[in-house]
């Protein structure tokens, strides 16, 4: 046997170890493995079960996830991330938006003048950045959406993107978004892309980038999107609508196709204007469907509003989003336990992204497609090869499901509430001068009955599985793989991970271990306490709860504060020692001491496997 297989066996040893450690134990046993694509066994690797009530993901609280506490800023959004409304209850997590007034600071980063702003709107987002990354796997998602079905104006989101930009993170986003190209061309395309690409294979010596993978972007209303001409690969063309509630599911990345040979919103593509395959329809992507499948059974189309947007000016560079709509009915709204999932295989050659409502595929993505669009052979994108994590969020915004207006209209016209572009100007749904031409702003209104304080609206997630063959090499977990890292750029360039980056605030603290107020055992996590009655000072002996008096969450209420045991941290003891930002050594010594034994264990068997195949 050769060296080199000898090292394949151990680094997939490694990685198996690694992985497991993100594996919530809540997790069923049969959903530890699955069938992908071909029959392709995969293993689960990382889920969350948000089976622990009154979690807290604010900084410093979790090691799996950061909820933000900051203003989205793109997509026109108008809502605040509050960390606050980012929580677990009754076995789910649970993102609230409300018409909840949020005022905030920031600093001019030279000078440090202070500048206040509010918004009417708040939401949370949630992600893994920098703690839980992989590369290559199967996504699954089971979910309730916030809002109702028929009634726009919410965004929930479902999405994933490479560890090098943080979302709304606008500095660590430029140059960055939604990269996936390592070339160094000669045509003209080739070359603006390097000037455009703050990581570029001509000066860098390898391309890097932040592609973006959304697998949910939900739009609720009862807007009917009408098409006149599609083309389908028959070479009919027939009218079609698809209605809201509807979902978008989308690849981002970039360099783009120019603007001389793209398509334009609203116009269906012409032949040569876009990625072959995707249209017309009925195409390669959706797995030569027959037209009554696209239109009738699973009825899906085109996302002919968003082909994608200018993100370098001089030289003028474009990103493409490769999106599809698809419709679904209103349970999504209604009930919980809807499964979505999305395979993702890293590959120049024989890469994909593939996107399903629970069985039925909406749509494929492969690398040859990606090779197959119009323009300069060495300036196409490639699926992604950074590693990517998990993002979670509910916006509010304007180009998202609101219903636009009608600038002619009289009692808009009046007030100056519309837009020359047909947009409300006036958006505080809980401003009675928003709401004074009823026939226009009622769906408004109606909006803030949903989002009411007293009853926010909810993006409730049951469960978040990740899944990956561990005989793939390419399937690996983490935020900073050796073929592509991103600790050492983050460190060098903190600043643009950061909100406020005056006040010298790194981006992501390391989560506190134990210390949160408590009155019993219970309020440090612990549903199995030796003394269920509220401790007033006993500490639990670890070893004998261990052994079978509990499990081994064994945290307690030492002198009103939580005290953790030796593999959970978190104020409340609610996190597992798991990941770069686990403190634990407080308590055991050493950050991941059961773990530690796992993964000494799997070397040892791997080594000997090796010996005995040599």
């Amino acid at each position: 046997m050769t060296n080199s297989k000898v090292v394949l066996i151990l680094l997939l040893l490694v990685s198996s170890a690694r992985a497991s450690r993100w594996i919530d134990a809540s997790t069923p046993v049969e959903a530890h493995t699955v069938k992908g694509m071909g029959d392709r066994q995969l293993h689960l690797v990382f889920s969350d079960e948000f089976e622990d009530e009154k979690r807290s993901f604010v900084d410093g609280h979790d090691t799996r996830w950061t909820a933000e506490d900051r203003p989205g800023i793109p997509n026109a959004a108008i809502q605040y991330y509050n960390s606050s409304f980012v929580k677990t209850r009754d076995g789910k997590l649970v993102i609230e938006t409300a018409r909840q007034n949020a005022t905030w600071k920031e600093y001019d980063p030279n000078t440090g003048k202070e500048y206040s702003f509010s918004r009417v709107y708040s939401s949370g987002m949630v992600t893994t950045w920098n703690k839980f990354c992989f590369t290559s796997g199967m996504i699954e998602i089971s979910f309730k959406l916030p809002g109702k079905a028929l009634r726009g104006g919410l965004w929930p989101a479902f999405w994933m993107l490479g560890n090098l930009a943080r979302p709304s993170y606008m500095e660590s986003t430029a140059g960055i978004w939604p990269w996936s190209y390592d070339q160094c061309g000669t045509s003209a395309e080739a070359m603006e892309a390097d000037a455009a690409q703050r990581i570029s294979n001509c000066r860098d010596g390898k391309g890097r980038g932040s592609p973006e993978i959304d697998i949910i972007e939900a739009q609720p209303g009862d807007f009917i999107l009408e098409y006149k001409k599609v083309a389908f690969v028959d070479k009919t063309t027939r009218e079609y609508s698809l209605n809201r509630p509807l979902i978008s599911s989308s690849l981002q990345v970039s360099p783009g196709i120019a603007s001389y040979i793209r398509p334009f919103t609203p116009n269906m593509p012409l032949k040569g204007e876009w990625y072959p395959d995707l249209y017309p329809m009925g195409g390669r992507a959706y797995a030569g469907e027959g037209i009554n499948n696209l239109t009738d059974t699973n009825p899906r189309m085109i996302n002919n509003y968003w082909y994608g947007q200018v993100i370098h000016k001089i030289p003028e560079v474009w990103q493409d989003g490769l999106s599809a709509n698809w419709n679904h009915d209103e349970r999504f709204y209604e009930e919980h336990h809807n499964i979505i999932r999305t395979e993702w295989q890293t590959g120049s050659d024989d890469g994909y992204v593939r996107f399903y409502n629970g069985d039925k595929l909406i749509y494929d993505i492969t690398a040859d497609m990606l090779k197959n669009r119009p323009g300069s052979p060495d300036a196409f994108p490639v699926i992604p090869f950074e590693a990517m994590y998990l993002i979670l969020n509910t916006d509010v915004s304007t180009r998202w499901g609101w219903n636009g207006c009608r600038p002619d209209d009289p009692c808009l016209s009046a007030y100056g509430m519309c837009s020359p572009e047909g947009q409300l100007t006036c958006l505080d749904c809980g401003n009675p001068n928003c709401l004074r031409c009823p026939e226009s702003t009622g769906w408004l209104a109606d909006l803030c009955k949903d989002i009411d304080p007293r009853r926010p609206a909810k993006f409730e997630i049951d469960y978040v599985r990740v899944y990956q063959d561990k005989s793939d090499p390419l399937h690996t977990v983490g935020c900073d793989p050796p073929e592509y890292p991103t600790k050492q750029y983050i460190q060098d360039n903190w600043e643009k991970y950061t909100f406020n980056s005056y006040i010298k605030k790194e981006p992501l603290v390391v989560v506190q271990h134990g210390g949160g107020k408590c009155s019993t055992n219970f309020d440090c996590g612990n549903f199995f306490s030796v003394d269920p009655s509220p401790d007033q000072g006993t500490e639990i002996n670890w070893e004998e709860s261990v052994e079978g008096r509990g499990p081994i969450r064994a945290s307690s209420c030492v002198d009103g504060k939580c005290k953790c045991p030796p593999d959970w941290t978190g104020p409340f003891c609610q996190s597992p020692c798991i990941g770069d930002y686990a403190n634990c050594e407080a308590t055991s010594g050493a950050s991941y001491p059961l773990l530690g034994v796992l993964f000494v264990i799997s070397l040892i068997v791997g080594l000997l496997l090796a010996y005995l195949i040599w």
